[in-house]
């Protein structure tokens, strides 16, 4: 009999690729969507070994469904949906649920927790971050019984720069990099290498149980952005650290207008709920972050000794992501902020 496993988040830009390798590999997968109707439910109702389950994240009997008879389980909830408190709520509610349908390992999908390193320094405060991070640190004090538990940590994925980081043509031919990042430094993750971890994690329990992974190609550099470009596809490239009030009126966000001032998880909140944040403050905060990562000495580290430990061929440089990828700064996607997130 195959064994089973319920992805939550996997019609995402995470988790399409996730089902697919695992569909792949003889796992019977299931998903949880919201919308059997949508392009991405439709794309995976097409696979073998796919099996979709209609809920929501927040709907404890579709959940209970989803879960009964399943041996593992992926999760990765919508930060931009649910708020910081109500990601924080389900996914403790959701590891519960887990236990008590039996499942024998359970895969948090998280983001760095720096919180308590940086004092809880509210200029860095980013609500996808504190949602997910609360949930790792309290996973972290468990035990590995009844249900074993493993963390994977993403970061901004590496496919932004063919949206909200891609180099802006000019008059003259040559590519820039905008970018609000200053000294720092970020540890992207390319969307194709996150499945190959999962399964790993799945089936090596006696080595992943407890693991956090951290993922990560490794910490670039605004001027490293331009240089590799260059290196790559011969056209000639810049970088300039331009401030956060710029980058958004780049991208057609007024700091003080509407868009900007969108409160995250409102959908899901109570009124005045002071725990959100609005997408200026909270891409705000984003960029503080990465200012405070210069290279792997700073807020946000990796292992990568471990990574290349685990997965020899998993994606090592910029370099090798934008050969591989055919990057060459002009086949770009639009798309919107926080849709950006999700890619």
């Amino acid at each position: 009999m195959s064994p089973s496993i319920l992805i939550i988040g996997g019609t995402g830009g995470q988790g399409m690729p996730i089902v697919k390798e695992l569909a792949e590999h003889g796992f019977d997968v299931r998903v949880l969507t919201r919308n059997l109707e949508s392009d991405n439910s439709k794309k995976l109702a097409t696979m073998q070994n796919v099996t979709l389950y209609t809920g929501a994240t927040d709907d404890e009997e579709a959940l209970r469904k989803a879960f009964n008879g399943v041996d593992y389980a992926f999760v990765n909830l919508n930060s931009w949906a649910l708020g910081i408190k109500n990601e924080i709520f389900w996914g403790i509610r959701i590891f519960e649920l887990a236990v008590q349908s039996g499942v024998k390992h359970y895969i948090w999908s998280s983001l760095d927790n720096y919180f308590l390193e940086t004092r809880y320094d509210d200029s860095l405060r980013t609500g996808h971050y504190y949602g997910k991070g609360h949930v790792e640190q309290w996973m972290s004090a468990l035990p590995q019984s009844p249900m074993r538990w493993s963390i994977l940590t993403t970061s901004p994925y590496i496919e932004q720069l063919l949206n909200l980081q891609a180099p802006k043509k000019q008059e003259n031919g040559e590519y820039e990099f905008r970018l609000p990042l200053g000294d720092g430094a970020i540890p992207y993750t390319p969307l194709d290498d996150i499945p190959y971890y999962v399964r790993w994690i799945v089936e090596n329990p006696k080595e992943s149980s407890g693991l956090n992974i951290k993922l990560s190609v490794e910490h670039v550099t605004l001027p490293q952005l331009a240089s590799t470009f260059t290196e790559v596809t011969g056209k000639p490239a810049k970088a300039t650290n331009i401030t956060i009030d710029e980058w958004f009126t780049e991208l057609g966000l007024t700091p003080g207008g509407e868009s900007a001032t969108h409160l995250i998880g409102s959908s899901s909140a109570a009124p005045n709920d002071q725990s959100l944040l609005t997408v200026y403050q909270n891409f705000s905060n984003w960029w503080h972050l990465y200012q405070r990562s210069g290279g792997n000495v700073g807020v946000l580290k990796r292992d990568y000794k471990l990574l290349d430990k685990i997965h020899p061929q998993r994606t090592r440089s910029l370099k090798q992501w934008m050969e591989r990828v055919g990057y060459d700064g002009d086949k770009m996607v639009k798309v919107t902020v926080t849709s950006a997130w999700s890619l």
